[in-house]
């Protein structure tokens, strides 16, 4: 089958420039796989290592693991039967009673007050006598990213014990990388409610040893790629555990023409969780031939259209989940079909608030702010997500109209191809820049508008640009007010996606 862009050459990628070399491949790898995933079988261990020698398989840039131990899989085994896998877009929490219909749920009241006895940031706050135990939610002030990236440490609990720590990173909206603590039980949590979305979309999902169970799928210039088991999925005793995979669909990750055709159509994965671009170039792989047979599709981090929806159903017929979170709260909303997403059944309550803060009317759109109680090291309340929707309530729980999110930019090169705005995220956040608005007009001229974090770095960022994009780069630099506290457009273009002209 043909492919549809220059394949890479046979010599593993090299690391494209000294701004990532974090991405050097294993550069950072230290555990032995029988710590990656202590619960799991010399057997499973056996499965993980097989599919990292696959012959067709892309160059594997990083090593991971759940974490998960036999207590861990006790615990989240535990979570499921007492709250059994229903409709997963129901919105209110099935971990305790509702509260009212108009205000937070009961559990909100029990976290504010644990969150005065050990968060930092509310201890503080309790000895100045602004807030205490009872406060009502809606007189806490709201948390930002910027408050997140100024003091993570303010916003942990100081009775969580940090052995466990895993680490999530997001490049967010101002700019400036987030480091985020995260719990592997609540990592895995995530896959357990992933696959309540799937069979609320319809489909079935089963672990299959002879499939790929779940692809994470993207397509940049750089990118963490590994394989990993899941050992949270639900199955049957004795039954091997699957694997999963994140993969990344750019020509210059793989080591020969055809690999990654070959090595896609061999894994044939069950799932794919991805976003937009990255989902349209899966789709034209398919439209030149690539057979595959996803029982879903998952999109997340960006919006998704109706036509991409279609094309999803018209090309594999499969249902489309379109996830809504942030790396800080984990997943907030989803929509099966083309409607509204309905905030999913975990301790997650949110509010729609005006630019001053203060609530708008059921059905007036606003900021979405969300309070989640999910991931022992970091439990937010009122976290201002810079996305804006209306709220309504219903049959469903609490759903959110018209979510307008994170929209995909891409930007053309000198030599007319397409670039993703995440290859830009990655280099400009290495130059150190806290925040940016890159833009391309119509005749296709770069202008960065950068908030550097010292000096020399707007210029590093601009070369970075300049390099990437083949093209000469307007650089303005601004200062941190820029940086605000909500979402701004860090990616525009005058140019449309699909034909390159204005």
């Amino acid at each position: 089958m043909r492919t549809t862009d220059t394949p890479a050459a046979a010599a593993p990628p090299d690391v494209p420039d000294d701004l990532l070399a974090e991405y050097a491949a294993m550069g950072a790898a230290t555990l032995a796989d029988h710590e990656r995933w202590p619960a799991l079988a010399d057997a499973d261990l056996d499965r993980v290592t097989a599919g990292r020698a696959h012959p067709a398989a892309p160059v594997w840039v990083h090593a991971t693991g759940d974490r998960l131990d036999a207590g861990d899989l006790a615990a989240l085994a535990a979570r499921r039967q007492a709250h059994p896998a229903g409709d997963a877009r129901a919105g209110s929490p099935g971990t305790g009673p509702a509260g009212p219909p108009d205000g937070p749920p009961s559990w909100v009241a029990a976290l504010v007050a644990r969150a005065h006895a050990t968060v930092p940031r509310y201890r503080s706050a309790a000895r100045a006598g602004t807030s205490g135990a009872s406060t009502p939610l809606h007189a806490l002030p709201t948390v930002t990213r910027a408050d997140l990236v100024a003091d993570l440490a303010a916003h942990v609990p100081v009775d969580v014990p940090l052995d466990r720590v895993l680490e999530g990173t997001s490049s967010g909206s101002t700019g400036a990388a987030l480091r985020v603590p995260l719990h592997p039980r609540w990592v895995a949590a995530d896959l357990l409610l992933l696959h309540d979305l799937v069979a609320a979309a319809g489909g079935t999902w089963f672990a299959d040893p002879d499939r790929l169970g779940l692809l994470n799928l993207v397509d940049q210039r750089t990118a963490f790629t590994y394989v990993s088991a899941m050992s949270a999925f639900p199955r049957p005793a004795g039954t091997p555990v699957p694997l999963m995979a994140r993969v990344n669909l750019d020509a210059s990750a793989w080591r020969r023409p055809g690999d990654r055709e070959r090595w896609l159509a061999d894994v044939d994965p069950q799932v794919v969780s991805t976003s937009a671009l990255p989902l349209l170039h899966l789709l034209e792989l398919a439209g030149a031939g690539l057979e595959l047979h996803p029982v879903a599709v998952v999109n997340g981090a960006t919006h998704v259209t109706p036509a991409v929806r279609a094309a999803v159903r018209a090309t594999w017929g499969a249902p489309l989940v379109d996830l809504y979170g942030l790396r800080e709260t984990g997943p907030v909303a989803a929509a099966l079909d083309d409607g509204d997403h309905v905030v999913v059944d975990r301790r997650v309550h949110v509010e729609v608030l005006d630019a001053s803060g203060a609530p708008v009317p059921d059905g007036a759109r606003g900021e979405v702010v969300v309070t989640v109680d999910e991931n022992p090291y970091l439990p937010l309340l009122r976290y201002r997500t810079g996305d804006h929707a209306a709220l309504r309530r219903d049959a469903r729980g609490t759903v959110l109209v018209g979510l307008e999110g994170r929209a995909p930019v891409r930007f053309a090169d000198a030599a007319g191809r397409w670039r993703p705005s995440v290859d830009a995220t990655q280099v400009l956040q290495a130059a150190d820049l806290l925040a940016w608005h890159l833009h391309q007009d119509a005749t296709g001229g770069v202008r960065l508008t950068a908030v550097p974090a010292h000096p020399g770095a707007a210029d590093r960022a601009a070369r970075a640009v300049r390099e990437w994009l083949g093209r000469p780069v307007d650089l303005r630099v601004a200062d941190r007010s820029a940086t605000g506290h909500g979402k701004p457009h860090r990616f525009s273009t005058a140019l449309d996606p699909a034909t390159r002209t204005p």
